[in-house]
């Protein structure tokens, strides 16, 4: 056991400690940041993995990403290839960079977001996969020029990010009502009937009022929770609660 081992373990805890005590997510992301950066990380990101079709910006966290890395990600497409997102799909379990399955790096595509990902200054990372009680997942992942981790700060970092994505989560919540909800009895009634596949017209005869009345219901949702479709509000309420299945 090294004495670095053991102060970065502490620290760890320390800051697990902490974090309940921080609501503003840039605390969040500064206090997570001034540790990790210790094991040779320079830039980091907490984020919801959302479908291939989608870019990943509007489902970021928290992030310290090399300056124009995530426009040039999103605008290129890169995240429908990335070989570590893909890989946080397939598993639970934490893992580096240069562990992904090889089956994962094949095609170009994925090389490319591999091989520019180092040109912007993370040639290794380590990513924390995220898997809730609804199925939603998430994925906290750390880079750099080059990280050396024994085996006990990769486990304190594991536990770290599962803290850390439950930090993130609680402070970039956007604003609910104080019973702890976002949306109205209304608005969570007609995602509720639309996560089970009603349509408008099913809906508003299911709870006596218009098509009209339901679709300005579906349109007030989407524009609280920030989402861009029905199909994504739903997922969103979802995982935030709202909504039960």
């Amino acid at each position: 056991m090294s004495d670095a081992d053991d102060a970065f373990i502490r620290q760890s805890f320390d800051l697990i400690d902490g974090l309940d005590g921080l609501s503003d997510p840039l605390d969040v992301q500064k206090t997570i940041f001034d540790l990790v950066s210790r094991c040779g990380f320079s830039y980091f990101a907490i984020t919801r993995l959302p479908q291939p079709s989608e870019r990943i910006g509007p489902n970021l966290l928290l992030s310290v990403w090399p300056e124009g890395w995530l426009s040039h990600y999103d605008r290129v497409g890169h995240y429908r290839h990335d070989p570590v997102v893909r890989h946080c799909f397939r598993t639970t379990e934490p893992f580096a960079w240069n562990e992904v399955p090889h089956d994962l790096h094949d095609d170009h595509r994925a090389r490319r977001v591999m091989e520019e990902a180092r040109e912007y200054g993370m040639g290794a990372g380590y990513c924390v996969p995220i898997h809730d009680a609804h199925g939603f997942q998430g994925g906290i992942s750390l880079a750099g020029e080059r990280v050396e981790m024994t085996p006990r700060v990769r486990r304190a970092i594991h536990l770290l990010g599962l803290y850390a994505w439950s930090a993130a989560s609680r402070t970039t919540s956007r604003g609910r009502k104080p019973g702890g909800r976002l949306l109205s009895a209304r608005e969570r009634d007609v995602l509720s009937f639309a996560a089970q596949g009603r349509t408008r017209e099913e809906t508003a005869d299911l709870l006596g009022v218009s098509v009209e009345t339901v679709a300005t219901h579906l349109r007030n949702a989407r524009s609280k929770i920030g989402t861009r479709n029905i199909t994504h509000t739903v997922i969103e309420a979802l995982r935030l609660r709202e909504i039960t299945l």
